[in-house]
């Protein structure tokens, strides 16, 4: 792997443990909806490292469909697509959290941010980040 795309790799994941640090500290102080955003952050970000590591640049928020690329680079995550409604609740927290034109849309409001759905979110999104950070500090990538 040459210089840039390592680069390119500790960035990711660095961007990862940032949003991962602010999805906790939310979820800490009962600001659910910043919990879930922050959490699909991590979650994208630290798969977007994974895939740089093995040479694909991906594009897009679909942490499910990140994930499932991620497998197939043999990521040892597979178990979790079994979880497919969540993947795709934790995949629109990019946007539904910011912006209540997309919560209409879709019959949520920011009361529906409950402290369960924001844990699901949050715990979803550690197994992804830790298992890439182990992936990656394995590898001496990060």
């Amino acid at each position: 792997m040459g210089a840039a795309l390592r680069g390119q790799v500790k960035e990711w994941f660095e961007a990862a443990v940032l949003d991962m640090g602010s999805a906790r500290r939310a979820f800490r102080d009962g600001d659910y909806p910043d919990a879930c955003f922050h959490s699909q952050q991590a979650a994208e970000k630290a798969l977007k490292a994974f895939m740089r590591a093995n040479g694909v640049i991906p594009w897009g928020h679909d942490v499910e469909g990140l994930l499932r690329r991620a497998v197939d680079f043999d990521l040892p995550l597979r178990h979790l697509l079994s979880r497919g409604g969540e993947l795709r609740f934790l995949s629109e927290q990019y946007i539904a959290p910011r912006y209540p034109d997309y919560r209409v849309e879709r019959g949520i409001t920011l009361s529906d941010y409950t402290e369960e759905r924001a844990r699901r979110c949050l715990e979803l999104a550690e197994e992804i980040f830790e298992e890439v950070r182990g992936w990656l500090v394995e590898r001496e990538l990060i």
